[in-house]
């Protein structure tokens, strides 16, 4: 049975087909538009990004100036899921600075959109200061809607996004907004924001240890997610559940979700990594191109050479033109070191992902500390001279941390509740003296 989110899809392509008969622009951009939305709700990023760079370029073309605004946040929203974070900072901005500077249809919808994007962003980096700043941008934008229907449902959805912001910082205020987007809607239907609302209350209640007020509220985003098809918190949901699960006992329902989270978790992130090298392809097509228009601009300069030698009345004036040529040349060479610069850091990236450490962390090896240290050598030192009766098992803890892991990979890779894995961090903040101002992972990112 196809889900409503494969129905909404087959019904896109009869639109695209009808589009494309009727030779209507406007319309196919339309088709583009909703196709990038489609596969980013699947989490399929890859496709998402390139459909959206589609748009962009065919939305240019055509001078349709709501769908480049919209594009540049959809390519903006997807580089942040592909975690090409500096990337998708400078796309996000760029389409703020594009919609502050333009007017057309929706635009406060599309800055408030915009604004939550640059929200997940910072989110995603662990600016969650920044993330709440960003995210209470978007009500304002949403109030000044005049379709009374229309600003109910994207308050609803604002506040839902504020409440996830604040999963990071406050429990009882994430609670609150997402009770609040609950209750702003007449009828809870299968939406996106409706199932972040319950992940989001089922989340809650997890790290408050109500385990059976978090199952509720999970099994009811499973149900309308159901009919969504919203990839990225499928992930999330089962993550949840089986956590809740296995502090509840239920080694039955425990082994069941944790089995779809892992299936799940395993196609996200295969998407993550054929995205990025889509990405990364497309930077060194750009740099290609750069190097043969540079090698057609030096046959122009041995050609010109060539004529001036034929010409001595023309000498002086064949020599400025070369020196002018040879300083274009030198601009381009300058700006092709740039972008391999670029592209190395890119692919330097992508290799430190599947390096031998991260990989040895993921699978939770023994010889994870040991080849730690190799790369690390002073680490273990540093720590002990700031406390030296922490134990080995929390310095190999902080490893994990100095890796950059999220609380959710390190619960995953060592197979303990994300819950336990916070209670860590706080130890560590205690027994390191990490002052309350100063992030745990900027801290031990320094030693």
């Amino acid at each position: 049975m196809k889900s409503e989110m494969e129905r909404g899809f087959q019904e896109l392509k009869t639109l695209e087909k009808t589009a494309v008969l009727q030779q209507n622009a406007d319309a196919q951009l339309e088709v583009l538009n909703n196709k990038a939305f489609y596969y980013f709700t699947k989490a399929e990023y890859n496709k998402a990004y390139k459909i959206a760079k589609e748009l962009e370029e065919k939305a240019i073309a055509a001078n349709n100036i709501r769908l480049i605004a919209i594009s540049k946040n959809r390519l903006g929203v997807t580089l942040n899921f592909l975690q090409v974070h500096d990337e998708s900072e400078k796309k996000l901005k760029e389409a703020e600075q594009f919609i502050d500077d333009n007017e057309f249809p929706d635009k406060n919808l599309i800055r408030a959109n915009n604004y939550q994007f640059q929200s997940d962003l910072y989110t995603h980096i662990l600016k969650h200061d920044v993330a709440v700043i960003y995210v209470k941008k978007t009500i304002p934008e949403y109030e000044k809607i005049k379709n009374l229907e229309e600003r109910k449902n994207q308050l609803a959805k604002g506040n839902g996004n504020i409440g996830l912001k604040f999963l990071s910082v406050d429990l009882d205020s994430a609670a609150h907004y997402f009770k609040k987007s609950l209750a702003i809607q007449d009828k809870i239907e299968a939406k996106n924001i409706n199932v972040a609302n319950y992940t989001g209350l089922g989340e809650v209640y997890n790290r408050k240890k109500d385990h059976q007020k978090a199952v509720m509220y999970l099994k009811k985003a499973e149900e309308l997610n159901e009919k969504v098809q919203d990839g990225f918190y499928m992930t999330s949901i089962y993550e949840l559940l089986q956590d809740s699960y296995n502090n509840l006992g239920n080694e039955k329902e425990y082994e069941k979700y944790k089995l779809r989270y892992l299936e799940n978790l395993k196609i996200e992130n295969e998407e993550k990594l054929s995205g990025v090298k889509t990405f990364v392809d497309e930077v060194k097509a750009q740099s290609e191109e750069a190097i043969k228009e540079n090698r057609n601009k030096t046959f122009l300069i041995i050609i010109i050479g060539m004529v001036a030698l034929s010409f001595l009345i023309f000498i002086f004036y064949t020599l400025r033109k070369i020196s002018k040529k040879k300083k274009e040349k030198s601009i381009i060479e300058l700006q092709l070191v740039e972008k391999e610069k670029k592209i190395e850091n890119l692919e330097n990236k992508i290799s430190d992902l599947h390096s031998e450490v991260i990989e040895l962390a993921q699978q939770n090896s023994p010889q994870f500390y040991p080849r730690f240290l190799d790369l690390y050598p002073e680490f273990e030192k540093n720590i002990l001279e700031i406390n030296p009766k922490i134990s080995i098992s929390e310095i190999q803890f902080c490893a994990l941390l100095k890796l950059n892991f999220s609380s959710k990979d390190i619960a995953n890779y060592t197979f303990t509740s994300i819950r336990t894995v916070q209670n860590k961090k706080y130890r560590i903040r205690n027994k390191l003296n990490i002052p309350k101002e100063v992030d745990t992972y900027v801290f031990i990112n320094n030693l």
